[in-house]
Protein backbone atom coordinates (compact mmCIF):
# COMPACT_ATOMS: atom_id res chain seq x y z
CA UNK A 1 0.00 0.00 0.00
CA UNK A 2 2.83 2.51 0.68
CA UNK A 3 4.08 1.90 -2.67
CA UNK A 4 0.13 3.22 -4.29
CA UNK A 5 0.76 6.08 -1.92
CA UNK A 6 4.06 6.99 -2.43
CA UNK A 7 3.41 6.97 -6.18
CA UNK A 8 0.37 9.22 -5.93
CA UNK A 9 2.76 11.82 -3.87
CA UNK A 10 5.26 11.22 -6.62
CA UNK A 11 2.76 11.32 -9.31
CA UNK A 12 1.53 14.61 -7.95
CA UNK A 13 4.99 16.30 -7.46
CA UNK A 14 5.87 15.75 -11.18
CA UNK A 15 3.02 17.02 -12.24
CA UNK A 16 3.53 20.40 -9.67
CA UNK A 17 6.68 20.88 -10.97
CA UNK A 18 6.01 20.75 -14.93
CA UNK A 19 2.89 22.47 -14.63
CA UNK A 20 5.20 25.50 -12.55
CA UNK A 21 8.11 25.25 -15.27
CA UNK A 22 5.45 25.43 -17.89
CA UNK A 23 3.39 28.59 -16.11
CA UNK A 24 6.85 30.45 -15.51
CA UNK A 25 8.08 30.27 -19.22
CA UNK A 26 5.09 32.32 -19.86
CA UNK A 27 3.91 34.44 -17.03
CA UNK A 28 1.96 36.74 -19.14
CA UNK A 29 0.03 33.53 -21.04
CA UNK A 30 -1.31 32.23 -17.71
CA UNK A 31 -2.16 35.70 -16.41
CA UNK A 32 -4.56 35.64 -19.15
CA UNK A 33 -6.33 32.77 -17.47
CA UNK A 34 -5.91 33.77 -14.06
CA UNK A 35 -7.64 37.37 -15.41
CA UNK A 36 -10.74 35.25 -16.12
CA UNK A 37 -11.35 34.72 -12.27
CA UNK A 38 -10.55 38.23 -10.77
CA UNK A 39 -11.88 41.46 -10.36
CA UNK A 40 -12.12 43.57 -13.32
CA UNK A 41 -10.64 46.56 -11.43
CA UNK A 42 -7.31 44.64 -10.81
CA UNK A 43 -4.25 45.93 -12.50
CA UNK A 44 -2.24 43.91 -14.88
CA UNK A 45 0.52 44.07 -12.66
CA UNK A 46 -1.62 42.28 -9.62
CA UNK A 47 -3.16 40.07 -12.18
CA UNK A 48 0.59 39.09 -13.36
CA UNK A 49 1.72 38.82 -9.45
CA UNK A 50 -1.30 36.29 -9.04
CA UNK A 51 -0.55 33.89 -11.66
CA UNK A 52 3.56 34.08 -10.78
CA UNK A 53 1.82 33.50 -7.19
CA UNK A 54 0.31 30.44 -8.16
CA UNK A 55 3.28 29.37 -10.45
CA UNK A 56 5.64 29.77 -7.74
CA UNK A 57 3.09 27.99 -5.31
CA UNK A 58 3.13 24.78 -7.15
CA UNK A 59 6.77 24.84 -7.72
CA UNK A 60 7.64 24.97 -4.05
CA UNK A 61 5.27 22.41 -3.46
CA UNK A 62 6.11 20.09 -5.93
CA UNK A 63 9.85 20.22 -4.46
CA UNK A 64 9.34 19.95 -1.11
CA UNK A 65 6.86 17.27 -1.79
CA UNK A 66 9.40 15.31 -3.92
CA UNK A 67 12.45 15.77 -1.89
CA UNK A 68 10.34 15.52 1.78
CA UNK A 69 8.53 12.57 1.93
CA UNK A 70 8.38 12.49 5.65
CA UNK A 71 7.14 15.98 5.86
CA UNK A 72 3.04 14.88 6.29
CA UNK A 73 1.40 18.92 6.26
CA UNK A 74 2.74 18.92 2.92
CA UNK A 75 -0.07 16.15 1.58
CA UNK A 76 -3.54 18.30 2.85
CA UNK A 77 -1.94 21.26 1.64
CA UNK A 78 -1.90 19.60 -1.99
CA UNK A 79 -4.90 17.98 -1.41
CA UNK A 80 -6.62 21.36 -0.74
CA UNK A 81 -4.83 22.91 -3.63
CA UNK A 82 -6.16 20.21 -5.87
CA UNK A 83 -9.76 21.30 -4.36
CA UNK A 84 -8.83 24.21 -5.50
CA UNK A 85 -8.25 23.35 -8.91
CA UNK A 86 -11.77 21.01 -9.28
CA UNK A 87 -13.08 24.80 -8.01
CA UNK A 88 -11.74 26.45 -10.97
CA UNK A 89 -12.09 23.96 -13.39
CA UNK A 90 -15.60 24.05 -12.57
CA UNK A 91 -15.54 27.26 -12.57
CA UNK A 92 -14.26 27.55 -15.78
CA UNK A 93 -16.41 25.07 -17.35
CA UNK A 94 -19.15 27.09 -16.04
CA UNK A 95 -18.46 30.41 -17.14
CA UNK A 96 -15.83 30.48 -19.64
CA UNK A 97 -16.52 27.28 -21.25
CA UNK A 98 -13.99 26.58 -24.51
CA UNK A 99 -11.08 29.09 -23.15
CA UNK A 100 -7.54 28.22 -22.59
CA UNK A 101 -6.94 27.37 -19.07
CA UNK A 102 -2.98 27.26 -18.99
CA UNK A 103 -2.77 24.67 -16.65
CA UNK A 104 0.45 24.16 -18.17
CA UNK A 105 1.38 26.73 -19.90
CA UNK A 106 2.19 26.08 -23.47
CA UNK A 107 2.59 22.34 -23.29
CA UNK A 108 -1.02 21.79 -23.45
CA UNK A 109 -3.78 23.29 -25.42
CA UNK A 110 -6.46 22.15 -23.07
CA UNK A 111 -9.98 24.33 -22.64
CA UNK A 112 -12.19 24.36 -19.87
CA UNK A 113 -14.71 21.88 -20.71
CA UNK A 114 -16.67 18.66 -19.16
CA UNK A 115 -12.50 16.65 -19.54
CA UNK A 116 -11.21 19.65 -17.71
CA UNK A 117 -13.12 19.29 -14.91
CA UNK A 118 -12.90 15.23 -14.74
CA UNK A 119 -9.50 15.19 -15.07
CA UNK A 120 -9.20 17.94 -12.05
CA UNK A 121 -11.74 15.50 -9.87
CA UNK A 122 -8.79 12.68 -11.01
CA UNK A 123 -5.91 14.75 -9.78
CA UNK A 124 -8.30 15.93 -6.18
CA UNK A 125 -8.49 11.85 -6.10
CA UNK A 126 -5.14 11.07 -6.06
CA UNK A 127 -4.04 13.79 -3.32
CA UNK A 128 -6.49 12.20 -1.26
CA UNK A 129 -4.77 8.96 -1.82
CA UNK A 130 -1.64 10.44 -1.04
CA UNK A 131 -2.78 11.71 2.23
CA UNK A 132 -2.87 8.01 3.74
CA UNK A 133 -0.24 7.81 6.25
CA UNK A 134 3.16 5.21 5.56
CA UNK A 135 5.33 3.66 7.45
CA UNK A 136 8.03 5.85 8.16
CA UNK A 137 10.52 3.80 6.86
CA UNK A 138 9.51 4.18 3.97
CA UNK A 139 9.97 7.85 3.68
CA UNK A 140 13.33 7.98 5.28
CA UNK A 141 15.43 9.79 3.22
CA UNK A 142 18.95 11.01 3.90
CA UNK A 143 20.55 14.48 3.28
CA UNK A 144 22.15 13.86 -0.03
CA UNK A 145 19.35 12.01 -1.43
CA UNK A 146 17.22 15.18 -0.34
CA UNK A 147 19.66 17.35 -2.07
CA UNK A 148 19.32 15.50 -5.30
CA UNK A 149 15.67 15.04 -5.13
CA UNK A 150 15.71 18.98 -4.14
CA UNK A 151 18.24 19.35 -7.59
CA UNK A 152 16.43 16.62 -9.69
CA UNK A 153 12.93 18.88 -9.02
CA UNK A 154 14.35 22.15 -10.28
CA UNK A 155 15.55 20.51 -13.12
CA UNK A 156 12.40 19.12 -14.29
CA UNK A 157 10.82 22.45 -13.45
CA UNK A 158 13.25 23.98 -15.52
CA UNK A 159 13.09 21.00 -18.40
CA UNK A 160 9.09 21.66 -19.06
CA UNK A 161 9.83 25.59 -18.89
CA UNK A 162 12.27 25.13 -21.59
CA UNK A 163 9.94 22.65 -23.23
CA UNK A 164 6.86 25.14 -22.67
CA UNK A 165 9.09 28.40 -24.66
CA UNK A 166 10.72 26.00 -27.29
CA UNK A 167 6.88 25.43 -28.29
CA UNK A 168 5.85 28.78 -27.88
CA UNK A 169 8.50 30.38 -30.03
CA UNK A 170 7.92 27.59 -33.15
CA UNK A 171 4.18 28.06 -32.65
CA UNK A 172 3.19 24.44 -32.79
CA UNK A 173 0.81 22.43 -30.64
CA UNK A 174 1.84 19.38 -28.81
CA UNK A 175 0.08 16.84 -30.04
CA UNK A 176 -3.10 14.91 -27.75
CA UNK A 177 -3.16 11.14 -27.28
CA UNK A 178 -6.77 11.18 -27.36
CA UNK A 179 -8.36 13.71 -30.35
Amino acid sequence: MDILILGARSALAVMLLVAAGAKLSDPAGFAAAVRLFLPLRLTRRLVLGCALGIALAELVLGTASLSSPAVVWLNPVIFALACAFVAVSAAGFAFHRGRACKCFGTLSHRNFDAWSVLRSVGIAALAAVGMWGVHPASVQVGPLQRLLLFTAALLLALVASTAARSLAVAGTEPRSIAK
